[in-house]
């Protein structure tokens, strides 16, 4: 799923077509921008012959544009050999998929880390760190690979050392930040460019009883003086896509301290190798590479001194 953050609000549509596995991931990265978020979902019980379908489904706030979203659609289904894409348009009933989306989301056991929402009432494992995100908040509860990904990194990361200052750019539901505030002691500042993502990041930092560690701002990438007065940071955490990635990397590399981490995420597996491209151009190392599903997560780091004339 590529998504960005957005509140539940009514009202929201949803549309749905149905793709060839082989052309899943064009329809993704193509559609990133079309939508309040983007799902892909595996359906073998209508597959074919030659492989599985896969069902895309776009949250719009709003009614979409049928003949606007079809011409979209038209130039990649030409591009995939995709002879005919039916797409369906209705309004969702918003507290039904809030219950439907809340009876789905079941606990998840994500290295460390037990994410789960509020109308779970099961206590955690005892050596698990707890992290409640109520369904239908914000997009971004953890069941999406990406963010799987970058808990595991997290996860591996915090067995081999501690890290005081964090930042957490692109902090949708917050759900990094919070993770990363419960490993350590540290300040967290989490970053996004919605407004209504920020609210829902202290929201949820409120709700993990770690609201006086996380500070949440809305800001474009490092633009905001926040950004800049709380750094340099060991550690940065984007879940965010690819383009965005690669367009920060220079950033990312001087907002990171000398011998600091990062973990990005939001990529597909064939965007991985430009993405690393762009770090490295940015004098940081690949340090960690993990691939789920379709989706890659990666692991940088700054040299622990910086060379003269560096970023």
């Amino acid at each position: 799923m590529v998504s960005r953050p957005v509140m539940v609000e009514v009202p929201l549509w949803q549309s749905r077509f149905a793709v060839p596995g082989e052309a899943v991931e064009l329809f993704l990265a193509e559609l990133e921008d079309a939508a309040l978020s983007v799902s892909a979902f595996e359906e073998p019980a209508r597959g074919r012959d030659d492989g599985a379908l896969w069902r895309v489904e776009l949250i719009h706030r709003g009614e979409p544009d049928k003949q606007a979203l079809a011409g979209r659609l038209a130039p990649l289904a030409e591009r995939s050999g995709i002879e005919r894409i039916d797409i369906t348009i209705a309004p969702l009933a918003t507290a039904n998929w809030l219950a439907r989306v809340a009876a789905s989301f079941t606990p998840q056991r994500i290295g460390r880390f037990w994410v789960h929402g509020s109308h779970v009432r099961t206590a955690p494992p005892p050596d698990a760190v707890p992290i409640r995100l109520d369904a239908g908040l914000a997009f971004g509860s953890g069941e999406h690979a990406t963010t799987r990904g970058c808990l595991l990194a997290l996860d591996e990361i915090a067995r081999r050392r501690r890290f005081s200052r964090v930042l957490d750019m692109g902090c949708g539901s917050g759900i990094l930040a919070i993770a990363a505030a419960k490993c350590w002691p540290a300040r967290v500042l989490a970053i996004d460019n919605d407004a209504q993502a920020v609210a829902v990041a202290r929201e949820n930092a409120r709700r993990n009883g770690v609201a006086e560690r996380i500070r949440a701002h809305r800001s474009d990438g490092y633009r905001s003086p926040a950004v800049r007065a709380a750094g340099p940071y060991d550690l940065i955490l984007a879940n965010i896509l690819a383009d965005p990635l690669c367009d920060m990397a220079r950033d990312l590399a001087r907002h990171l301290a000398p011998g600091g981490s990062a973990i990005l995420s939001g990529l597909f597996d064939t965007q991985a190798a430009r993405v690393i491209e762009a770090h490295r151009a940015a004098g940081l190392r690949l340090r960690r590479r993990i691939q789920l599903e379709i989706w890659t997560t990666l692991v940088v780091s700054a040299p622990r001194r910086r060379r003269a004339g560096s970023v």
